[in-house]
């Protein structure tokens, strides 16, 4: 038996020597696989993981070989690439290389594909609603991207004020966007809602969300009323102990608050603008009457609360000053400075006023620097000086100066008026200090006549000299800006002189020529009307001279010469009498009308066209009305 269990155990030995050793392959992948969506922002972890390698080495890079972006951690069968945070260069595609031993080689790519939309709308409504005054609804939604895909909408009561989108934009990284939209509330809107829905609407990337909502009511201004003081831990303290006190108003807008207290000499200290007053130490000259007194600077209300307490001084502001000066020029550079004292240490932020932290120039800590600054960095800036019992405002204004810019003439009613209206001309410009503004004429010998140091140039009854170019000047000590305007008058046809040669009176066969001549801006067209039994003959001309050749008795007759412009027109009667016929009957000349309008002066071309129908020999006859009727 011993035998045959030795056999089988040696059997059983020797069937395990036999069993093939099972190796696996050498492997890898990179997880997650392919394709990744992060939130800017947040930590993005790529692995790269082996197997069938007792001792890979790893790299990684990107394909365009930029910059990692991130923190390599190889392990014993797996590597890391730590994005913490990610941003906006680590938008690649990652390469992991594997090497086990000496000739084998593995690599796999993961994309990276960011964007940025990590919070709800924020609604601004501005100025505070009052019934039938305009207010602005702006919303803003905080560092998105990419922002080339933001769809936004503003909604009333889920009716759609204003929907915008910006397809066009080509920021680079993450920005918050702003839309605005302006009306004109009514009483019926008080109490709705107005709410800001922005879209993300990215379909090649899958996140959440990809659409963000924001609501805010529509309040109406009351108050102020309820007013009342709180103090705590009571209104009788003991000395040294810490007494807070708080004033509670109902009002919309939120009242401004001024503390006052009533001294012994029956005067009135003015303390704080705050709705808390805090004291950390309570001492006996600290008692007495304070006042609350609450003032809603919309509804223009006030309204008073009191009660004997101690209050403690909130935090006061030292120092506010600009360097070099509070007037400079552009391109200057600038420094705010702002010291405070105060029980505990006040907090400090320089900005410029209602400039909210992501909006405008703005710091925390006493100095705030504005390199070259321009026109737009002038006006008002505050320093605002905060601990947990109160806070302390301190204002100080920039006056940047700089030449003239935006130099505008607009002209009342038009640059081309009819002779007698009345032209207001008006130049605008921004500058500081305020430009001065001159008007300039140019003369006929191209000088520009100085005649008038106004904003606004009238000139009554307009003539034709007060055609011409007119120039505007807005200068100040820091430059010059000019502008010029080109004037038009408009006048119709005067002064008209006809001449008819040799005279109205003629014989068959002779020749006769009108002539006109008159002054007129824009030039005068004439037309010469003969005033027939059946129908009137209308002749219009490009010259002021109409020539009869060898006329008839049939030419005889009413003459109508019309001479107009746009802005009028003048009517001359000629009467031509045609008596007898001339010797020459065998040689005709037939009638023949030439015209042509000229204005202004008269051209004497008389000799020449006598000469011409002297020469002109065509036989048999020819009738002005026959001749006309064939034109018309």
């Amino acid at each position: 038996m011993r035998r045959n269990g030795k056999i089988k155990v040696e059997n059983a030995a020797e069937f395990m020597y036999v069993l093939p050793i099972v190796v696996k392959a050498f492997e890898m992948e990179i997880i997650p696989a392919n394709r990744i969506v992060a939130q800017i922002g947040e930590t993005l972890i790529l692995t790269c993981n082996t197997t069938g390698c007792a001792s890979p080495s790893f790299s990684w890079r990107t394909q365009m070989d930029n910059p990692l972006g991130g923190i390599v951690n190889n392990h014993r069968t797996y590597s890391t690439l730590t994005m913490n945070p990610v941003s906006i260069v680590n938008s690649h595609d990652y390469l992991c290389t594997v090497f086990c031993g000496e000739k084998e080689k593995k690599e796999k790519s993961i994309k990276v594909e960011l964007y940025s939309f990590p919070s709800d709308p924020i609604i601004e409504i501005r100025p505070s609603l009052v019934a039938g005054e305009p207010v602005t609804v702006i919303c803003k939604i905080p560092d998105v991207y990419p922002s080339d895909h933001l769809e936004v909408l503003l909604k009333k009561e889920g009716y759609i004020l204003h929907e915008e989108n910006f397809y066009e934009d080509d920021s680079t990284n993450t920005e918050t966007k702003t839309v605005t939209y302006s009306f004109n509330p009514t009483s019926e809107d008080i109490g709705k809602e107005i709410t800001c829905v922005a879209k993300l609407p990215i379909a090649y990337m899958d996140f959440e969300p990809k659409e963000r909502v924001t609501s805010q009511k529509l309040n109406t201004n009351f108050g102020p009323k309820n007013t009342i003081i709180t103090a705590s831990p009571s209104n009788l303290p003991m000395e040294g102990d810490p007494l807070k006190l708080t004033c509670v108003t109902e009002s919309n807008p939120p009242t401004q608050i001024v503390w006052r207290k009533h001294l012994a000499d029956e005067s009135i200290q003015h303390l704080i603008e705050n709705n808390v007053l805090s004291i950390p130490h309570t001492r006996f000259t600290d008692s007495g009457l304070y006042i609350c007194e609450v003032i809603n600077l919309v509804t223009n209300k006030t309204e008073k609360a009191t009660v004997d307490i101690v209050i403690q001084g909130s935090p006061n502001i030292t120092e506010l000053s600009i360097e070099p000066s509070i007037t400079v020029q552009e391109g200057e550079n600038v420094s705010i400075q702002c010291s405070a004292e105060g029980n505990p240490p006040p907090k400090i932020i320089l900005r410029r006023k209602s400039d909210s932290a992501d909006m405008g120039s703005y710091s925390e800590g006493r100095i705030l620097l504005l390199p070259s600054v321009t026109f737009l960095n002038g006006g008002d800036y505050e320093c605002i000086a905060e601990n947990k019992f109160g806070k302390s405002k301190s204002e100080i204004t920039l006056n940047v100066e700089y030449g003239p810019k935006n130099t505008v003439i607009s002209v009342i009613p038009a640059t081309a008026v009819k002779e007698g209206e009345t032209v207001m001309m008006k130049c605008t410009s921004s500058g500081n200090p305020a430009p001065v503004i001159s008007w300039k004429k140019k003369t006929a010998t191209g000088e520009l006549e100085k005649m008038f140091k106004n904003a606004t140039l009238p000139i009554q009854n307009v003539k034709s000299q007060d055609m011409g170019l007119y120039e505007c000047e807005a200068y100040n000590q820091f430059g010059r800006e000019e502008k010029a305007v080109k004037l038009l008058v408009q006048v119709p046809p005067q002064n008209i002189t006809v001449l008819v040669y040799p005279s109205e009176n003629v014989k068959e066969g002779e020749n006769v020529t009108i002539t006109c001549s008159t002054y007129s801006n824009p030039p005068s067209q004439m037309v010469l009307k003969k005033v027939h039994q059946e129908k009137e003959i209308i002749l219009s001309s490009v010259n002021g001279t109409f020539i009869l050749y060898n006329v008839t008795k049939n030419d005889a007759g009413r003459y109508l010469l019309d001479v107009f412009n746009e802005a009028g027109n003048n009517v001359k009667v000629i009467e031509i009498s045609v008596v007898g016929r001339l010797e020459k009957t065998d040689q005709m000349i037939p009638l023949i009308i030439a015209f042509s309008c000229v204005t202004a002066i008269a051209v004497p071309v008389v000799a020449i066209l006598i000469y011409l129908s002297r020469k002109a020999k065509i036989n048999g006859s020819y009738s002005l009305v026959k001749a006309l009727r064939l034109k018309v």
